[in-house]
């Protein structure tokens, strides 16, 4: 009898065990329906964002920003400040004034001048017309004094006191220079001095005049 009570009574444990089990499962089941249903914003009217929308959203803000502000690379336009040179005055530079004046162009040129009367200019062009030697006093054609490939130059006088001399083919040549009287004093930008003479004035601008070149002396006209 005490054998078969045993044997009988040890089912007990096992099935209350089993019972245990299902009631835990099903418990951890209830808990994560209800773990899903409020991610889902069940009943409180708020939702979960997504991970890439959240990136995304991040991102277009910080593009955003950066956009509103301005490139550090460029420099702000109220606050540029050029590198034109100024004049004694304190107004930029940069455009030729007639006569010479500190905004010339040919203002860093120094023409030695005589002192025999006050300082003047003129707009003309000048075209050789004859060449002669300084020694011998003999005619020479152009191409013998500005070399076999010289075609047609010309000399030409501005009214901000500056010149532009083309007879040599290979590039022109500039320079500065002032009228005193009856005389022309002429420098070429390398400080080189030009050697003129005047032989006919006409309405204040010389109509005839001499330059020379080397030794030879070259005959200008308007």
């Amino acid at each position: 009898m005490a054998h078969r009570y045993a044997g009988g009574s040890s089912k007990k444990p096992v099935a209350i065990i089993i019972v245990a089990a299902i009631v835990v499962l099903a418990a951890a089941i209830v808990a994560v329906v209800f773990a899903v249903n409020s991610g889902k914003g069940g009943g409180t009217g708020e939702t979960t964002q997504p991970a890439t929308s959240a990136v995304q959203t991040v991102a277009a803000t910080t593009i955003a920003e950066a956009q509103s502000k301005p490139d550090a690379s460029e420099p702000d336009q109220s606050t540029v400040e050029t590198n034109q040179p100024q004049s004694s005055d304190g107004s930029q530079g940069g455009q030729s004034e007639p006569g010479g004046g500190e905004g010339s162009a040919t203002q860093n040129i120094v023409v030695p001048t005589k002192g025999t009367g006050e300082a003047s200019y003129f707009n003309a062009t000048y075209i050789p017309y004859k060449a002669v030697d300084s020694d011998t006093g003999a005619e020479v054609t152009l191409r013998e004094v500005f070399g076999s490939s010289y075609s047609q130059g010309v000399l030409t006088f501005n009214s901000d006191g500056s010149f532009t001399d083309s007879m040599y083919i290979s590039e022109p040549e500039s320079g500065a220079y002032v009228v005193e009287g009856e005389d022309i004093s002429a420098t070429y930008s390398n400080d080189k001095n030009m050697q003129i003479s005047v032989n006919e004035w006409e309405n204040g601008a010389p109509k005839d005049f001499v330059v020379n070149y080397g030794g030879y002396d070259v005959y200008f006209a308007a």
